[in-house]
C-alpha cells in the first residue's frame, strides 16, 4: 500500500503490553482533536467544515475499501496536524468485514489496524 492511502488515517508508532494494559503510541497531531479546537475557538466557518468533511470521507472510503467500519466518528476522534490534515483515530469499536460477508468486532484496534495495513 502506498503512503498516500494512509493520509487521513492515524498511524501508530508501536504498541506495548505492560502489566496487562495495552499502550498504543500514535503519531503526534499537533493541533489536537476537532472537538477541542471547536471548544476553544468556537464554530468553524463553512468552508473549513467542507475541507474537514472531505478529508474524513476520504479516510472512510479507504477504510471501507479495506473492509473496516470505524463506528465512532466524532470530533474527539478526528485529529489535526499543523498543515490542516485530519486523521481518523480511536479504532476501539471498529469492526472488520471478513471474506464471507460477516462483520466481526475487535476490542484491540491495533490488531485490526495491523491486519488492514499489513504491518
Amino acid at each position: 500500500m502506498k503512503t498516500k492511502d494512509y493520509l487521513n488515517i492515524i498511524l501508530e508508532y508501536g504498541a506495548c503490553l505492560f502489566h496487562l494494559r495495552l499502550s498504543i503510541n500514535p503519531r503526534y497531531c499537533e493541533n489536537g482533536s476537532l472537538h477541542n479546537i471547536c471548544k476553544r475557538f468556537g464554530k468553524f466557518p463553512e468552508n473549513l467544515v467542507a475541507v474537514y468533511v472531505s478529508q474524513v470521507l476520504d479516510g472512510l472510503v479507504y477504510l471501507h475499501d479495506q473492509g473496516v467500519i470505524h463506528r465512532d466518528i466524532k470530533g474527539a476522534n478526528i485529529l489535526t496536524n499543523k498543515d490542516g490534515t485530519v486523521k481518523l483515530a480511536d479504532f476501539g469499536v471498529a469492526t472488520a468485514q471478513v471474506s464471507d460477508g460477516a462483520v466481526v468486532g475487535s476490542p484491540y484496534w491495533s490488531e485490526l489496524y495491523r491486519s488492514v495495513t499489513n504491518r
